[in-house]
């Protein structure tokens, strides 16, 4: 069997070049019966990743420059590099990730047990700096633990191993390319079609919060762009009117619920009805826009932040699409 670990990046040279050392290191305690490299997508076009990790000098570790934007159109590339020649297995891990040791060996293991489609591996949280009690009342960077071997409906790639001959001839959405959610409507399909997805227990990744993402504007924004693209997969898995109107009015009623609550949270100076009554407010806000035909554009390269505000993509098929519009 052939592995490749792929990661994709931008404009992180320091970090991508860690965790590429780091999961070099683990390949030598592979399996026997799995050949594992690294593949590293740049979407810089003036690869300023590539120069990072082509300095480490490290056998079985590659680099290629996707310059066309967008999260999608960096993990069709890796699928196609992959495919292309001949791999058997896929594993996403993101650039600002740390494996836990014996990460890369418990999820090949886990694959080779289950014979699943693809298996979805913990993503532990770390702090680089304290946060705020605000945002840790909020829960906003929790990830739950499920038991060892369950099987789940959908998956992210931050720890994610798949199955390239169960997926057969599916891809990312390009039409979430800027907006985010790709691997969720990806994984989702997968299920649909037969596919199973079991979780890691502890085959763990350690997700590095940069400092600049633990501010309360940060993760409300955060949780707008998860509750709009929950929405629009919704609306793509159950077209029509009904599927709109539920859609919108889940999102309006949970704003609704979500202000009430925080209110009630400064009023009883209860910190954490506070802060998760923002973070359901929040993800209401992303789904009703989704009922309404509008899509929040979270990778979107501006410093404007309304311009990532955008009309919704009139499909999400994946599997049709294998270049992007940059929205900017």
């Amino acid at each position: 069997m052939h592995a490749t670990v792929a990661i994709l990046t931008f404009h992180r040279p320091k970090q991508v070049r860690e965790t590429v050392r780091l999961i070099h290191d683990q390949t030598a305690a592979a399996p026997p019966w799995c050949e594992v490299d690294v593949l590293v997508v740049d979407n810089d076009p003036a690869a300023s990743g590539k120069e990072a990790i082509e300095a480490l000098g490290l056998p079985a570790v590659r680099c290629v420059i996707e310059p066309v934007p967008g999260i999608s159109a960096g993990r069709n590339r890796a699928l196609d590099e992959v495919s292309a020649s001949g791999g058997d297995l896929l594993l996403f891990i993101d650039d600002d990730g740390t494996p836990a040791p014996g990460w890369l060996e418990r999820m090949l293991e886990r694959w080779r047990e289950t014979g699943a489609a693809a298996v979805a591996g913990w993503v532990d949280t770390r702090y680089r700096t304290r946060p705020s009690p605000w945002i840790r009342a909020g829960g906003f960077f929790e990830r739950r633990r499920f038991a060892d071997g369950a099987e789940r409906p959908a998956a992210a790639c931050g720890n994610l191993l798949l199955d390239l001959r169960q997926l057969g001839d599916l891809r990312f959405s390009t039409a979430l390319g800027l907006s985010g959610g790709e691997d969720t409507l990806l994984t989702r399909t997968l299920v649909a079609r037969g596919g199973r997805i079991v979780f890691a227990r502890d085959a763990v990744v350690v997700d590095q919060v940069a400092p600049d993402r633990v501010t309360r504007r940060w993760v409300l924004a955060r949780q707008l762009s998860h509750g709009n693209t929950a929405g629009l997969l919704d609306l793509h898995f159950g077209a029509g009117p009904l599927t709109r109107a539920r859609v919108l009015a889940g999102g309006a009623g949970r704003v609704v619920v979500g202000l009430a609550r925080a209110g009630w949270g400064a009023v009883t100076r209860d910190l954490r009805t506070d802060a998760r009554g923002w973070r359901l407010a929040a993800r209401g806000a992303g789904m009703a826009l989704a009922g309404l035909g509008l899509s929040w554009n979270e990778y979107a390269r501006t410093v404007r932040p309304l311009s990532r505000l955008v009309r919704a993509p009139r499909s999400l098929a994946p599997g049709s699409f294998h270049r992007e519009e940059d929205t900017r």
